[in-house]
């Protein structure tokens, strides 16, 4: 049986589930870092609340977790520690990396998002983010979860299955992002939906935003350049931008309250690829 796939996330910002009833939203209090702006914040500054989490949510959280998604992402397998330490040490040695911004990592549960250059993305970004909680990605369940080994494998290492159909997550995808996030892990997304190989960064899908909103979590925007040329001792750049945390005015609708959120990462993950482009340019 086919699975539904779930328009509202990456389609149509015109229904949201939990943007009626229970979605009030409360104007920010007056405890506001210093160093705040409309934009992006400290990474010391506390995650938002949930404002978002109406019944629809609740039920999707609750939910039986898929048996091929590590159930604990703040205690990773042993197996997800040491890969992750190996493609560590040999991104640092068989390659040019720079990587800045780490104090900007906020505190977990968090979404990251990074532009896609190439397929080997994570092996850039995941190692220099902390070892716990664990940072989950997506793979398609018909390709890459067809041999019973790779579905007793790579839940150990942080995958799990999605079905996407057309551009948008399956229903069972969409559980699973949220359940990991209420368990208080870390999930990588690639929100641009293709590679961008090394051009300019593709219009972002925006289920990014409803991610955030719905599951009341920051999101740390990425810029890498250099993966879709990659070769030995090659440079590889890699930004971590300010947090962002979704605030959007009570007042404003769901698809209003969306957009928000999915162009500020855009401009986060330009600004931090616009950077590592002006430091090549000095002399």
């Amino acid at each position: 049986m086919r699975t539904r796939p779930v328009r509202t996330l990456w389609s149509s910002t015109r229904d949201w589930p939990s943007s009626r009833g229970r979605g009030t939203h409360r104007r920010p209090s007056g405890r506001r870092s210093s160093t705040a702006s409309s934009s992006t914040s400290s990474a010391a500054d506390p995650p938002p609340p949930k404002q978002y989490t109406g019944p629809e949510y609740r039920a999707l959280v609750a939910a039986p977790l898929d048996p091929l998604v590590h159930p604990d992402p703040l205690h990773p397998p042993r197996l997800y520690k040491l890969i992750r330490r190996i493609v560590r040490w040999l991104v640092l040695h068989l390659f040019r990396i720079s990587v800045s911004g780490l104090e900007n990592i906020p505190s977990p549960p968090y979404i990251i998002a990074a532009n896609h250059q190439a397929w080997f993305d994570p092996a850039f970004i995941i190692p220099f983010f902390p070892e716990a909680p664990m940072v989950y990605t997506m793979a398609k369940r018909e390709t890459v979860f067809n041999r019973a080994w790779k579905r007793r494998l790579l839940p150990l290492v942080g995958v799990f299955p999605i079905s996407p159909h057309r551009g948008e997550l399956d229903e069972a995808g969409l559980r699973t992002v949220y359940q990991i996030l209420e368990r208080g892990g870390v999930v990588l997304i690639f929100p641009e939906g293709r590679y961008s190989r090394g051009r300019a960064l593709r219009p972002l899908k925006v289920g990014i935003g409803h991610f955030a909103l719905q599951a009341g979590v920051s999101i740390s925007p990425v810029a890498v350049r250099g993966t879709h040329m990659l070769r030995p001792f090659s440079r590889i750049d890699v930004t971590i931008e300010p947090p962002i945390r979704p605030d959007p005015p009570a007042w404003w609708t769901v698809g209003q309250r969306v957009a928000q959120v999915v162009d500020r990462v855009q401009r986060a993950i330009t600004a931090g690829l616009q950077r590592r482009r002006e430091r090549r340019a000095k002399p």
